[in-house]
């Protein structure tokens, strides 16, 4: 499937070479939608924040190299469904801004993903940071 062009693109201009992007551009790219990301979407934020608030309880509790790797794998795998999420988003507005079942569909999926992730790091937070946190204060 072949998609229109826009009105200011002459009919030659899709046979041009690819701009060649260099690896700092596209780090610089990469970084930038994290800071659209960080400073648009409160979801995003939230992630960040609960995974900061759960790193400082794992350096009270004094995680081992093998739970750090863990944590930090459940952090970076949240932090990318909800990236995934709301590129999906972004996109599916860009497309259309009416309703379309499909769309919609494609849109709770994007999120159902993210709350699965969510639910599994949460699970493995309290049981590697928030039962040894407890007991640790308890004492």
């Amino acid at each position: 499937m072949r998609l229109a062009m826009p009105p200011d693109m002459e009919p030659d201009d899709d046979l041009r070479e690819p701009e060649v992007r260099t690896w700092f551009r596209k780090f610089s790219d990469a970084l930038r939608g994290l800071k659209i990301a960080f400073r648009s979407e409160i979801n995003f934020f939230v992630h960040l924040f609960v995974a900061v608030i759960a790193g400082v309880a794992g350096g009270i509790v004094t995680m081992t190299d093998e739970r750090w790797c863990i944590f930090i794998i459940c952090v970076a795998v949240v932090l990318s469904a909800e990236l995934f999420n709301t590129a999906i988003e972004r996109l599916a507005r860009a497309v259309t801004r009416e309703e379309h079942p499909e769309v919609r569909d494609a849109l709770d999926i994007a999120a159902g993903a993210v709350l699965v992730v969510s639910i599994g790091a949460a699970v493995v937070g309290v049981l590697m940071i928030g039962w040894p946190f407890v007991a640790q204060i308890t004492r």
